[in-house]
């Protein structure tokens, strides 16, 4: 899913400490030989998140901490403190609109199509949640629509909610191939959507979560989540569900609880 290009170029250019990003590390000698015995997966994901590209760079266990890369010292403390996995929401969705959210399948008779009603069913069936997508034939809340040729690249895309209102567009991109070459089927495409309204009702890419505002109670790892990014699209493709981490957060931030984040 690449739906976030400008955002994090925007988001980048404003930082006042810029975060390392797959690509960067051009600059460096290529690593031939690598070495992270004994190294928890937990640690070598969050160090990902941070933007070492975890297969070229050598991790190395040490008193207190980590060696990366050979001479770069990174201390439990500093990894127990950022929870680079935490989920996060870019905006939220007023409380008053989440449970009635109007979305239009406009994609016509095609497999993205047939997938339409699984990618909203997997948010409708959260449990103790109050958001609702419903399905109309006009005047939606979310126009769910074909990307015209190079319109985007990628499978999807979708918008962040602005002044309390989910975001109004979702584009599906059937020239995209799968990720086994063969064209998409009517599932996974009803995953891509689940995905691209998770963007549409505020939700960031796991991996993008220091960007945003993290959604208290969610975990701190989650191999499952539906919201991962198109570096991993194998998770969203073969998902039965929205993970157990995504149920969380999304009733945490629309609910009745008192707590709820739509309300604040």
């Amino acid at each position: 899913m690449k739906t976030f290009k400008f955002f994090m170029l925007a988001i980048l250019a404003l930082s006042i400490a810029q975060c390392t990003t797959e690509g960067e590390n051009d600059a460096q000698p290529e690593v031939t030989t690598i070495s992270q015995q004994d190294v928890p997966s937990e640690i070598l994901s969050k160090l990902q998140s941070m933007g070492f590209d975890i297969d070229k760079t050598s991790v190395i266990v040490e008193k207190g901490g980590y060696i990366v890369d050979g001479d770069i010292f990174i201390t439990n403390e500093t990894l127990e403190e950022n929870d680079f996995q935490k989920q996060a929401f870019f905006g939220i969705v007023d409380c008053n609109r989440v449970g009635n959210i109007r979305i239009q399948n406009a994609l016509g008779n095609n497999a993205a199509g047939r997938g339409f009603q699984r990618g909203i069913n997997l948010w409708n069936r959260v449990n103790g949640s109050t958001l609702r997508l419903i399905p109309v034939n006009n005047n939606p809340d979310i126009l769910v629509r074909l990307a015209r040729r190079g319109e985007i690249g990628g499978w999807g895309r979708g918008e962040f909610p602005t002044n309390g209102r989910e975001g109004r567009l979702i584009l599906l991109n059937l020239n995209e191939p799968s990720i086994d070459g063969d064209p998409v089927n009517a599932r996974e495409w009803g995953n891509i959507l689940t995905h691209e309204i998770g963007h549409n009702i505020g939700l960031l890419h796991i991996e993008q979560s220091q960007f945003g505002t993290q959604v208290p109670g969610t975990p701190t790892f989650d191999r499952a989540s539906i919201m991962t990014s198109g570096s991993n699209p194998g998770v969203v493709f073969n998902a039965n569900n929205v993970s157990r981490g995504d149920r969380r957060t999304v009733r945490r931030m629309y609910s009745n609880r008192n707590n709820r984040l739509c309300g604040r």
